[in-house]
């Protein structure tokens, strides 16, 4: 089981619709996958959920012991895709989490019995530096930090990672930055010009693959669209495919690696 956190603590640069595609294609591509909503807004959720009043056990129950892993998980109508939802409920999870032992590892632990039951686990987090967000973190084995075309959405991904970084230091967090992916990409403005000659030159991994802006993307929330969907847009397809086929080249290289550095270590 290899865990994705799409994390950036940056609103609006495209982590939700993101991790849902990522999820979607992983799923659709014959890798079975779970969905975890680790956001108390529910946007993974709503994308896959018809009346958010049917979820009767969410991530929070899950991670206080109140459900067990297997009560909470729903199917999706995406054979190989399961969902771990979010509620409202989630957002007490930050002051829970504050009185237990161990609390960095919670998420981790409460998604531990999926082990042997999927090959993938994304994670969508909220956009914050909260308890929740690092314990997410934690859980993780790779992470995709999605970051807007826009200078403010670049200089939000630098105090990000620089968060991430001191975790990492300390041995809380191990998971590497897997790619930052760059959405909502606009060719013909100076400003995404500049942002991507300044990622480019600034050293950290960077996918191949640069989501487009397009009108259609807000059609595709509404209409809760991902890729491979009848009626989903032709371009935001395609670079969601292209960066799917990119996490699993870096995936493989990641565990390949880690086994390797084991090895030797033996």
């Amino acid at each position: 089981m290899h865990t994705i956190a799409i994390a950036n603590h940056k609103g609006g640069v495209g982590k939700t619709t993101t991790a849902v595609n990522l999820a979607a294609g992983l799923a659709r591509r014959g890798h079975r996958t779970l969905l975890v909503d680790v956001d108390a807004q529910a946007h993974a959720t709503f994308w896959f959920v018809d009346d958010p009043d049917d979820i009767e056990a969410d991530l929070q129950d899950v991670v206080t012991g109140r459900v067990a892993f297997r009560e909470a998980v729903r199917t999706t109508r995406i054979e190989g895709l399961d969902l771990l939802p979010a509620t409202l409920a989630l957002a007490q999870l930050e002051v829970q989490l504050v009185s237990m032992t161990r609390r960095e590892d919670r998420i981790a632990r409460a998604l531990e019995p999926g082990r042997d039951a999927y090959e993938f686990v994304v994670l969508d987090l909220a956009p914050s530096l909260s308890l929740v967000s690092l314990a997410a973190l934690v859980a993780a084995d790779s992470i995709v930090a999605p970051v807007s075309a826009t200078k403010l959405a670049v200089s939000g991904l630098g105090a990000f990672l620089g968060w991430t970084d001191d975790f990492r230091l300390e041995g809380v967090i191990t998971a590497p930055l897997l790619g930052v992916l760059v959405t909502m990409v606009d060719y013909r403005t100076r400003v995404t010009r500049e942002v991507l000659e300044a990622l480019d030159g600034s050293g950290l991994p960077l996918f191949a693959t640069n989501v487009p802006r397009r009108v259609a993307a807000e059609d595709q929330v509404g209409e809760r669209l991902v890729t491979g969907d009848a009626g989903s847009s032709g371009d935001l397809s395609a670079a969601y495919d292209a960066f799917i086929e990119e996490v699993l080249t870096r995936t493989t290289t990641t565990c390949s690696s880690s086994t390797a550095g084991a090895g030797e270590q033996v």
